[in-house]
């Protein structure tokens, strides 16, 4: 896992997205119609107490410190567990608050679906009427750069400009031509749309997203005092407590300002906001049908950083088609859609996952040392979602993190 700068306000690795777009098919050829199973999301099942009890073995086993897991099915949260502290002394609930790192993108993109959806920004306009960086000033592929191409992480941006020589954004590509996930687009995006409308991006967030789904626990600027104190605490190998929104030392160290936002990283949350969130997402609340429809087509090819390793699975098990969309992972079985994204940084690693017309999903929030968070996801995804189609997945990763 690659560690970030501080100044750079985040490198949350997008578990789901990670390696994560550009407008091409998905580059995944057909495959026939899913018989052998359906997505594992249009389960109408629970959890049982054998895999309650299990899940909590395994939360024990791999030193997770807090622990958030919901079921959603028909739109609606039906299952419910937390295991851990939200602090010491303080047992997990439903009002602990949970870093959930790139998760985050997805309620900036539908901040951002929603802003088009009332007429007020177009997903194809140029951003460079409203918002230039000054490291690209004089680049000319500045003016290909649109809300699109940042949402379908096409703008050819690298995930964090610190990451190159002198630390100065740089295209590595032309926007709309690959898939290149990133966070300094969706940064990008967010100064765009705060500039072009006259409002802090976290104002518009509220007005458009939060207020409207009922998210009253959930937040994209960084808090101190009491109002952090709900929040999953994080800890480092060794036990120790940073602070909230700071780094350790040997993670580049640092701290968020307080009341300092990020359109792409660290939004905190509860289980029950983010299940109304991705209820809502499953609908389409907020803008109309064609809107959704080209949300869930899938508008990059992630290439060999695909989700499903088709090569590996029967074609009953592989999807007709995988990529990114607009915010989202897109996987389609037939007729059905699963939107999926996830996040990962030094303290955390997180899931969240709806699926259409079935409005069933799955979220996932953990708050440890992410090699000890890594190691548990496959396991726990597993009582969960046993067929889950992202399973593979984590455990590619997390054989990759265990390589010499």
């Amino acid at each position: 896992m690659k560690q970030r700068n501080i100044m750079a306000r985040g490198v949350a690795l997008a578990i789901g997205s990670m390696l994560p777009f550009g407008m091409a098919a998905c580059a995944t050829p057909p495959h026939p119609a899913v018989t052998a199973q359906a997505p594992v999301a249009s389960r109408t099942d629970v959890p049982d107490r054998a895999a309650e009890a299990a899940l909590a073995e395994i939360v024990r086993r791999h030193g997770v410190v807090t622990a958030g897991f919901g079921v959603i099915r028909d739109g609606e949260l039906v299952w419910e567990r937390y295991l851990g502290e939200q602090s010491p002394g303080v047992a997990a609930g439903p009002g602990t608050r949970f870093n959930v790192a790139s998760i985050t993108k997805t309620v900036t993109a539908e901040t951002v679906l929603r802003l088009a959806g009332q007429g007020r920004l177009s997903l194809d306009e140029p951003m460079v009427g409203h918002w230039l960086d000054p490291d690209i000033a004089d680049d000319p592929r500045r003016l290909a750069l649109t809300p699109r191409t940042a949402l379908n992480h096409s703008t050819g941006f690298p995930n964090w400009r610190f990451f190159l020589p002198g630390g100065r954004l740089a295209f590595q590509s032309a926007p709309g031509e690959r898939y290149s996930y990133s966070g300094e687009g969706i940064e990008y995006l967010a100064r765009f749309a705060e500039r072009k409308l006259g409002q802090p991006f976290p104002d518009l967030v509220q007005a458009v997203v939060l207020g409207p789904v009922g998210m009253t626990d959930t937040s994209l600027v960084a808090q101190r005092g009491e109002a952090a104190t709900s929040i999953a605490r994080p800890v480092d190998e060794a036990g120790r407590f940073p602070g909230y929104y700071c780094r350790p030392a040997e993670q580049g160290g640092g701290c968020r300002a307080e009341d300092s936002y990020a359109a792409a990283d660290d939004m905190v949350t509860t289980v029950r906001d983010y299940a109304l969130f991705l209820g809502a997402v499953a609908v389409g609340d907020g803008y109309g049908a064609a809107m959704v429809a080209d949300r869930d087509r899938v508008q990059t090819d992630k290439g060999d950083q695909a989700i499903v390793d088709c090569a590996s699975l029967s074609s009953a098990l592989c999807p007709d088609q995988q990529g990114y969309g607009l915010g989202f992972n897109v996987l389609r079985f037939g007729d059905a859609v699963i939107l999926e994204h996830g996040g990962a940084d030094w303290s955390e690693v997180s899931l969240g996952s709806i699926e259409t017309p079935s409005r069933s999903g799955v979220i996932i929030f953990l708050n440890a040392p992410n090699a000890r968070a890594l190691a548990a996801m496959p396991e726990l995804i597993e009582q969960i979602d046993p067929g889950s189609p992202f399973l593979g997945e984590y455990r590619r990763w997390l054989a990759n993190a265990r390589r010499p």
